[in-house]
């Protein structure tokens, strides 16, 4: 409990997890005899009736935090508690307002598939081997039966896949700050208000906490280990004003340019003033792929790598499979049937074009869909051929419902093998994928940077470079090498010769970012490209 200079107190809840090694499990754990849970004895329905009626309590004070602080106090005037002296209890409205929040925040980590309180068993042996701490671990599922409060088989769930992912992030993260001394960094850049942050605050409070939501990425970053710089511009932010934001953020790992942007924006100029090595929202992915397929991939886009980290998380086949992507957009539908043609898969595209019939014909025909439109209803259930996979992609928050919406309608466990449930499929991992690209970004800089500083100065605000070569075929044949790069970056490099006869030729390069009016992050990024294409000639 903290407060401020005025005397209000407020709820402070220091991380656990993680402090000196500890592996947490949960604070709260419903005990019972073994016999009670035995398959087929009657207490075992009634546990899972009391876990039911319990969970459907605590998702409405998820819901209403205020009506829920009320119903504390009422207990607790009931039961004599706030005549008790408690020093470590605030007796404010407010201060029971904000334990309650805090209390919901915990039980919201336990939320799997489409159930609250699921104890996730590779979670409890951790905790279980880090309490215990003996040389000889203890039998797997400890004191756990997984089976007696757990979703259905059917669900692709993505909630305990995101925090393992979000935590493999922030050790990556940790890792950094103790080797270079600094956080990795991401700056996050908004032009005017998007449709679907209007929502934010209230999609936060139900389904996610602010330490690893994507509405509140500045403390999710912080609490994993990151620093995040949301910049706000406002709708009326021309291209050149965009292009100079953008080429500022020269010392940042990432940027995210969160689309869509203004009509009046000129986005291909803009996504392409983001280099390549700052990309991590992968803007450049397929771009990049294609270009040189032998290569590492670049950076993927988050939300098309969550949904193939839940499909290789589930075994789904996607080879010779026929998959039906909805949705074309240049951030989740496009880059994603990319990526499971990349897989093997049978890839078709349906978009807004697709008339309602060509639509229905092909969804009962796919045996994987990929729902990315973010219309609700705009599929039925009915319309899914008998076993097939599906993954909610594109969600939308109704208002009238107060409730995350798919874009299939009906019930999908009567027809489909598997499918991801919404909330709780593809969503929370798509936050956990972008720190985990802002990491990599991160260390790939510093180990890119680092040989740029070696080979090349900064003179003038302009990096500069002279390479030597044997003959003038040689530097010819790089000359042509280095263009042909510049056409595919649209950002070119001042080339100058100068010929020693029999000595060979020295070629000097000059790079710089003429919007800028100085040494821009794509400068380095060219200048990477040019380090290899002239250690692939010499």
């Amino acid at each position: 409990m903290g407060g401020d200079d005025e005397g209000i107190r407020s709820v402070v809840a220091p991380p656990l997890e993680g402090m000196n090694g500890a592996r947490l499990g949960y604070s709260q754990v419903l005990f019972a005899p073994e016999e009670h849970i035995a398959s087929g004895d009657d207490r075992r329905e009634v546990i899972q009736t009391f876990l039911d009626v319990t969970f459907q309590g605590w998702d409405m004070a998820i819901r209403d935090n205020e009506a829920a602080a009320s119903s504390v106090e009422e207990c607790m005037a009931q039961l004599g508690l706030d005549d008790e002296k408690n020093d470590h209890w605030d007796k404010s409205f407010s201060y029971t307002i904000q334990n309650v929040g805090l209390c919901c925040d915990a039980v919201k980590e336990t939320f799997q598939g489409d159930k609250l309180g699921v104890l996730n068993a590779a979670r409890w042996n951790e905790a279980t081997d880090w309490l215990l701490d003996t040389n000889t671990p203890p039998s797997a599922d400890f004191g756990l039966d997984p089976t007696v409060w757990e979703p259905s088989p059917q669900l692709i769930s993505g909630n305990e896949i995101a925090r393992t992912t979000l935590e493999e992030a922030k050790k990556s993260a940790a890792q950094f700050l103790s080797k270079h001394g600094r956080k990795p960094s991401l700056a996050v850049v908004t032009i005017g208000e998007l449709p679907r942050y209007l929502d934010g605050a209230r999609r936060l409070q139900i389904y996610s906490n602010s330490g690893n939501s994507w509405f509140s990425k500045e403390v999710a970053g912080d609490a994993n280990g990151f620093v995040v710089k949301e910049i706000n511009l406002s709708q009326s932010t021309t291209t050149d004003e965009l292009l100079s934001q953008l080429y500022a953020l020269r010392d940042v790992d990432g940027i995210q340019l969160m689309w869509p942007l203004p009509s009046h924006i000129d986005a291909v100029k803009c996504y392409n003033a983001i280099g390549t090595s700052q990309d991590v929202d992968g803007a450049h992915f397929i771009g990049q792929s294609e270009l040189d397929p032998t290569k590492a991939s670049p950076l993927p886009p988050v939300t098309p790598a969550a949904v193939m980290a839940l499909v290789e998380e589930y075994g789904i086949n996607l080879k010779n499979s026929s998959v039906l992507v909805v949705g074309r957009s240049r951030i989740v539908g496009a880059p994603l049937a990319y990526m499971v043609n990349r897989a093997g898969g049978v890839v078709t595209v349906a978009h807004s074009e697709t008339s309602p019939e060509k639509l229905k014909e092909l969804v009962g025909s796919a045996d994987v869909i990929l729902a990315c439109a973010g219309s609700p209803g705009l599929l039925t259930a009915d319309w899914v051929k008998t076993g097939a996979n599906i993954i909610n992609v594109g969600t939308t928050f109704v208002k009238e419902k107060d409730a995350l919406c798919s874009d299939f309608e009906g019930d999908l466990s009567s027809v489909a093998s598997m499918y991801s449930p919404t909330p709780g499929g593809v969503g929370p991992l798509s936050n956990a994928h972008l720190f985990k690209n802002v990491a990599q970004a991160a260390w790939d800089n510093v180990e890119s940077t680092g040989d740029v500083n070696k080979t090349w100065s900064k003179k003038s605000e302009a990096l500069e470079r002279t390479i030597h070569f044997a003959s003038y075929d040689d530097a010819l044949d790089f000359a042509q090498k280095v263009n042909k790069m510049s056409r595919e970056m649209d950002h070119h490099a001042n080339m100058s010769f100068k010929h020693h006869c029999v000595d060979g030729v020295d070629v000097t390069l000059e790079l710089f970012t003429f919007e800028a009016n100085e040494v821009t992050e794509k400068d380095y990024e060219a200048a990477k490209r040019i380090n290899g294409i002239a250690s692939e000639l010499n």
